[in-house]
């Protein structure tokens, strides 16, 4: 485990800092961490597992679920090629539309990140860490936090980035239950990862809660709707798909289609004002998109990328959020 990550890490019971981290003979990459309360938690392989013990089997199996769905519907592989090819380039071909669209959500996101005045960055539900690899790459210092443990889809996966480098900190742990420092990020990126939480509102005050004054909460690569109707017949779509690849309830009954309007009102509330970066999805993904919408009849999802700046003030400001809306 990287010694900075006790600056900014913190226990999930309480959410104070570890005191001391206390590691086995010989050993930089097992140990235990303490809190000032008395809260241990182990360090295995180098990841902080940093899950409250009531909630570890829930969310491992949520995980388990959530992997071989996945990985049935053709994402992740342990395969070294593969993972230091993405997202430019899918070795497996078997997702290549949605890496390229992926690729430019990223370019485009880390125009917006510079290193040298957002050093600090938590990838929230990183999954094989194909976008924290991206971001160590440009020298942020790079937190990436899953509940997923597999060598597929999971921080497991993610190790292969650790081990290529440049490194970056894997820790297990529950989105909704960021065991984070307040006040303590530059920096929060959701990808792929926000239309998994169960409280959606709870989960942007924790992320308000960790990031500094000015810090930036960057959400993409989630499905959005102009439309409620269309992002209700969207999710029930993509539910009854996941139910077809032998998902669980849990992940099923979590998985969402955001509506625009309600989401920006959200990101707002609880972050601050929220502009979007444009970027273009590509010829192909466009024609592709609009051709299955005529067919169906419906709105299909767009995947923008929404940032929003955390606001001085420490409490949301009584007023409406459109007029702040930088879109």
């Amino acid at each position: 485990m990287q010694s900075r990550a006790l600056k900014v890490l913190a226990c999930p019971e309480c959410f104070l800092p570890f005191a001391e981290v206390t590691y086995a003979s010989g050993a930089h990459d097992r140990g235990i961490l303490r809190c000032g309360q008395g809260h241990e938690f182990e360090v295995a392989g180098g990841v902080p597992m940093l899950v409250r013990e009531s909630d570890r089997p829930r969310l491992r199996a949520f995980a388990d679920s959530y992997g071989l769905a996945w990985a049935k519907d053709g994402w992740g592989s342990p395969d070294i090629t593969y993972l230091a090819s993405l997202p430019f380039r899918d070795v497996t071909r078997r997702r290549t539309i949605e890496w390229k669209l992926k690729a430019r959500s990223m370019v485009a996101l880390l125009g917006a990140l510079d290193p040298h005045e957002r050093p600090c960055v938590f990838d929230l539900g990183c999954g094989n860490g194909w976008l924290s690899h991206q971001l160590a790459i440009r020298g942020h210092d790079v937190y990436a936090l899953d509940v997923a443990l597999d060598d597929v889809v999971g921080l497991g996966a993610a190790g292969a980035y650790v081990r290529l480098g440049p490194p970056f900190q894997r820790v297990w742990a529950d989105l909704e239950r960021l065991p984070i420092q307040s006040s303590s990020t530059d920096a929060v990126v959701c990808n792929a990862s926000l239309h998994y939480v169960h409280d959606i509102r709870a989960a942007l005050q924790n992320i308000a809660r960790v990031l500094r004054s000015g810090g930036l909460l960057a959400i993409l690569n989630s499905p959005v709707h102009s439309s409620q109707t269309s992002a209700a017949r969207a999710q029930a779509d993509f539910r009854a798909r996941l139910r077809g690849l032998g998902a669980s309830h849990e992940v099923v009954s979590t998985y969402r289609h955001f509506v625009r309007s309600e989401l920006i009102s959200d990101v707002f509330a609880a972050v601050g004002p929220v502009e979007e970066v444009r970027f273009g999805s590509g010829l192909r993904f466009r024609w592709s998109r609009r051709l299955k919408s005529l067919a169906l009849q419906m709105e299909l999802a767009s995947f923008p990328i929404l940032i929003a700046t955390k606001r001085q003030e420490s409490a949301p400001r009584a007023v409406s959020p459109g007029a702040s809306l930088k879109i």
